[in-house]
């Protein structure tokens, strides 16, 4: 896995960039260090980050359509797409996710046997508190995020309660990185 990238130096590299650059996107640090950003997010200070296990995908994702309001990101090398909503339900089905819920906005297959890790981010986004689950293939790399809504400039208090929820519950403690 990834993982292999976090030798002192690094984690030293990463929150010095962090604390000197707090608006400095993990994708952005990620490739100034030549290192997948599954990496840069496990080498925050463990108030920034929680990692849970692949095996909890079910449970994260279901918890996740309960919550009112989300953006939905995933990043090609050619597209940042965005969709503020909710979330579908989906099923397993043909080795995939697929997320079908019928009038639902947004759809497509999640291909889950790729992902290797699930990391809570608790990290300011431009001067603002932002939350959000991020899914890391097992390189880790970003297969997609999930933000924790706003309404202005403010995440929705009951999407922050049952984000910081769900991290406490699947999150496993770790050593300091």
């Amino acid at each position: 896995m990834f993982t292999r990238f976090l030798t002192p130096k690094f984690i030293e590299d990463v929150r010095r960039s962090i604390d000197t650059e707090p608006r400095l996107m993990l994708r952005d640090l990620a490739e100034r260090l030549g290192a997948p950003e599954g990496a840069v997010a496990r080498a925050l200070p463990q108030d920034m980050r929680g990692f849970a296990p692949a095996s909890v995908f079910d449970h994260v994702w279901e918890a996740m359509t309960s919550w009112s309001a989300i953006t939905f990101i995933a990043i090609t090398p050619g597209l940042v797409l965005e969709f503020k909503g909710t979330l579908p339900k989906g099923s397993h089905g043909h080795g995939m996710f697929n997320l079908h819920t019928e009038g639902h906005p947004l759809g497509g297959h999640f291909m889950v046997a790729r992902l290797g890790s699930i990391c809570f981010l608790s990290k300011p986004f431009f001067g603002l508190e932002s939350h959000s689950v991020q899914f890391y293939n097992q390189d880790g790399a970003v297969m997609c995020a999930i933000y924790a809504g706003r309404q202005g400039r403010d995440i929705v208090a009951e999407v922050r309660e049952a984000f910081m929820a769900l991290r406490d519950e699947v999150c496993t403690q770790e050593e300091e990185a």
